[in-house]
């Protein structure tokens, strides 16, 4: 439900300019979320307000919990990109809420839990206490603002009551399934799941990395459709024998000398399948080419995954692949595979060194980043990073770096 709503007071109406957001570099504000699309909304003063227009995002745009196409809200609404609020607070929306407000007007918003939203920077704040209403201070940008106190109605509160009784009814039923078979036989009939999830999100990214992304891409990595499986088969037979490094390479050199950027649908983030981008002459972008070369390296016996990272340079996805060995055994092999083998069109490739995450079960995930020039190449630095394995399951890994 959303926050009681104070008077706002200005001394012009019409359009002020307008804002695009996403997690496009040339949007105006950038956020970088797995959920967002490259230009997921846009932001425009409409009298007293801010209309918000989705321009065709792939996980939506909503308002208060409902998905909208376009609606009016006001600084310090909710408002929902994907899975990422808003940031009204964000340093970037600061000139264009200014711009609303024409820099004289002073209009705060009340929200839950006893603060305000400045109308005129985005900055919350939290009021004095005892403070019932009237006019405030914003601490950031000095602006005077009227300010009301929310009020929860008697709805609101028992809404609130029943959501927590709900949650304690839930765990104790979920308990009691376990030590009493009945319960459990009935819970499976209702459908109501009486075990654990086996993976267990261990960061918000990876969260929503199962929520959003999870079963398009696994749907996306068909390694045992005749096209994938015949085109990797011919590739790796070229290094005859049981899975090996040399393969891997033979792959990922055939798909990125192949290999032309074009951008998803606006709005919207695709994954094709893996024979699809075959099909199509080798075009897509980043995350068609990891599933491409992961999914045709899987289809020649090769443990894969692909792993969705951002970091300064906005979000991103690669493939890495499981190569038994040493490091050292795996970077001379390497060596030695692109001397003996000049690429037609990226030339005879140079390997100094191979970047890798090392693991328990794997002590070589070799980087197969289509920006690395070579498997094995360095990685980018890494502000988070979560591997998706071809039967769905999940994993937040250490975000890595790249070498100074």
């Amino acid at each position: 439900m959303s926050a009681r709503r104070t008077k706002i007071i200005r001394n012009a109406e019409g359009d002020s300019g307008n804002v695009v957001v996403g997690r496009s570099r040339d949007c105006d504000l950038v956020l970088k979320h797995p959920t967002i699309s490259g230009r997921h909304v846009r932001l425009a003063w409409q009298g007293e307000q801010i209309l918000v227009e989705d321009v065709g995002s792939a996980n939506g745009t909503f308002v208060d919990g409902k998905r909208i196409e376009r609606a009016l809200v006001r600084p310090g609404d909710e408002v929902r990109l994907g899975g990422a609020l808003l940031p009204w607070s964000s340093r970037r929306l600061r000139r264009f809420l200014r711009r609303g407000s024409l820099g004289d007007t002073i209009h705060g918003f009340s929200v839950p839990g006893h603060r305000f939203v400045c109308g005129s920077c985005g900055v919350r704040g939290i009021m004095p206490p005892r403070f019932s209403g009237g006019t405030l201070e914003c601490g950031a940008c000095k602006t005077r603002l009227i300010v009301g106190q929310p009020k929860r109605s008697w709805v609101t509160a028992l809404f609130l009551w029943l959501i927590v009784i709900g949650a304690i009814a839930g765990s104790l039923f979920y308990l009691g399934t376990h030590h009493r078979p009945e319960l459990r036989r009935a819970a499976e009939r209702l459908g109501i799941p009486t075990t654990p999830d086996r993976v267990r999100s261990t960061s918000e990214e990876e969260a929503t990395i199962r929520a959003y992304t999870v079963e398009k891409v696994k749907a996306a990595m068909d390694a045992e459709h005749a096209l994938t499986r015949n085109t990797a088969a011919q590739l790796a037979a070229q290094d005859e024998g049981p899975f090996s490094v040399e393969q891997v390479a033979r792959i990922w050199s055939h798909v990125r000398g192949e290999w032309s950027y074009v951008n998803d649908p606006q709005g919207a983030e695709y994954f094709a399948l893996a024979s699809e981008s075959i099909e199509n002459g080798y075009v897509g972008d980043c995350d068609d080419f990891a599933i491409v070369v992961a999914t045709m390296t899987q289809a020649v016996g090769g443990r894969t995954r692909i792993v969705m990272m951002d970091g300064p340079e906005g979000g991103h996805a690669y493939a890495e692949v499981c190569v038994p060995g040493a490091s050292s055994d795996v970077r001379s092999r390497l060596r030695t595979h692109y001397q003996r083998n000049r690429d037609k069109n990226l030339g005879r490739q140079r390997v100094q060194q191979v970047h890798y995450r090392p693991a328990d079960d794997c002590p070589v995930w070799l980087n197969l980043d289509w920006n690395a020039g070579v498997p094995g190449g360095p990685y980018e630095t890494e502000e988070w990073a979560v591997a998706i394995y071809p039967d769905g399951v999940t994993e937040t890994l250490a975000p890595a770096s790249a070498p100074e």
